[in-house]
């Protein structure tokens, strides 16, 4: 039996050394992992960005045909609107799938006093001369009003509606209107026809609260209404930018889509419209301006 002094002496082990190796160990583990993500990542850059570079050789992110539409549009909004109601042969809001229209046996009413009405009368309204006439449009226009047209001088596709001596007239342009964006009441939600963050919001634009499905649409539309000019509200001094629409879109009208630019009476934004209210309805001085 060995005694007890010829044991090996006994060394105590240091744990925490232990933890501190091992907790070094990992960091150094960790930082390696850190670093060769980091080089991919950059690596995976470099690769994307060069060949972005020779994708993109050549080419600049200015535009020469860019700064000539934008240099056109600013010369547009700052020129003078022109008369567009001169001759024309095409009108731009006319569908290519809608075929031409002759409207037979009509009552037209001609817009003009018959002769040896009086300047007061007529000014009065009376004395207005209607016609038996034919009407032939084309092309979204107006192109004949005869007292009888033949069907052999007609020499393209076109759609008969007999009027049965019923009245025609022009369309009624209304020049203050708040359809679509202030809706028919108690058929559908509330109105979007005021902004109201501020006094002054020549910024808004009532095509964008404009709702091509409002009833009080259809419901203008069947008294005559063909054409209005859609204002903001008038709970501000300057409610905003108005645009003129046509009350005909959707399936039944010959147009695909429903949408607020489908209504636009002046697609190419010819003329533009500020609506100026005096603010709160309580001035009687309310108006429509049409500023360049």
């Amino acid at each position: 039996m060995m005694e007890k002094d010829q044991l090996p002496k006994y060394t105590p082990v240091d744990e925490f050394a232990r933890h501190r190796h091992r907790r070094r160990h990992r960091r150094r583990l960790l930082r390696l992992i850190v670093c060769i993500s980091l080089a991919y990542c950059a690596y995976t850059y470099f690769i994307a960005g060069s060949r972005g570079r020779q994708e993109n050789h050549g080419t600049s992110l200015l535009s020469a045909e860019r700064l000539k539409a934008d240099y056109a549009t600013c010369s547009k909004l700052r020129a003078k609107p022109q008369d567009p109601s001169g001759p024309r042969e095409y009108n731009v809001r006319h569908n290519n799938r809608q075929p031409a229209i002759l409207i037979k046996n009509a009552t037209v009413w001609t817009g003009e006093p018959e002769a040896g009405t009086s300047p007061e009368d007529a000014h009065a309204g009376k004395g207005f001369a209607w016609v038996q006439a034919d009407v032939f449009l084309r092309h979204g226009l107006i192109t004949r009003v005869e007292p009888s047209i033949s069907d052999l001088d007609l020499l393209v596709n076109y759609t008969i509606y007999e009027a049965n001596g019923r009245l025609l007239t022009a369309g009624i342009v209304d020049m203050h209107s708040h359809a679509g964006v202030d809706p028919l009441p108690g058929l559908q939600g509330s109105s979007d026809d005021n902004e109201l963050s501020s006094d002054i919001t020549p910024y808004v634009r009532s095509i964008d609260g404009l709702n091509p499905l409002d009833p009080h649409i259809q419901v203008i539309k069947s008294g005559g209404v063909t054409t209005s000019l859609i204002l903001p509200g008038s709970g501000n001094n300057m409610g905003g930018e108005a645009y003129v629409i046509k009350h005909a879109v959707g399936a039944r009208d010959g147009r695909s889509e429903i949408s607020a630019e489908d209504m636009l009476a002046d697609p190419d934004k010819t003329w533009r419209y500020m609506k100026m209210a005096c603010g709160e309805n309580r001035c009687p001085v309310e108006r429509s301006c049409l500023p360049h």
